[in-house]
This record gives structure tokens, sequence and C-alpha cells, in this order.
């Protein structure tokens, strides 16, 4: 485990400083959400919203759309998909 998180700190490292900046303004939600629509390609909404986050679901639903807002992803009815 110790040495996936170090490699993804390397990588983190090697981003130019805007996405940087953009990488850091992530929370822990977003990135699980990221993380999940990568490796299914498409998920319900509902799926999304199940995660062990303390966050309200009104928060999550602003979360998910910041997300859309920032072109990580695309939703279309109740679908995520990656860009």
């Amino acid at each position: 485990m110790k040495e996936i998180f170090l490699k993804i700190l390397l990588e983190i490292n090697k981003l130019p400083s805007i996405d940087k900046k953009t990488f850091h303004n992530l929370n822990t939600f977003q990135l699980e959400v990221l993380s999940k629509i990568i490796t299914r390609k498409k998920v319900v909404t509902s799926a999304l919203l199940k995660s062990h986050s303390k966050l309200s679901k009104a928060q999550k639903y602003r979360y998910l759309k910041e997300l859309v807002n920032k072109g990580f992803c695309k939703k279309k009815h109740n679908v995520f998909f990656k860009q």
C-alpha cells in the first residue's frame, strides 16, 4: 500500500502547477467518484451517492455537479461517464 501511495505522489509531482492546483482542490468524495467512473466507464448517480463519505446527499450532488462543470466527467440523465 505504501509503495502505491508513493507512486501516486510522484505522478502528482510531475503535473504542471495549474493541474496540481486543480487536483488539490478535489476532495476525497470527488476522487472516489472519478475512480469509479474511470474503472466502470458509466456509473448511475445512485451508486455514487452510496459513498461512505459523511457528506450530506445535497453536498454530494453539489460536488458531482462541480466535477461536470470542471470537465472531469459528463452527465446524461442519471448516468456519469468519463470525457
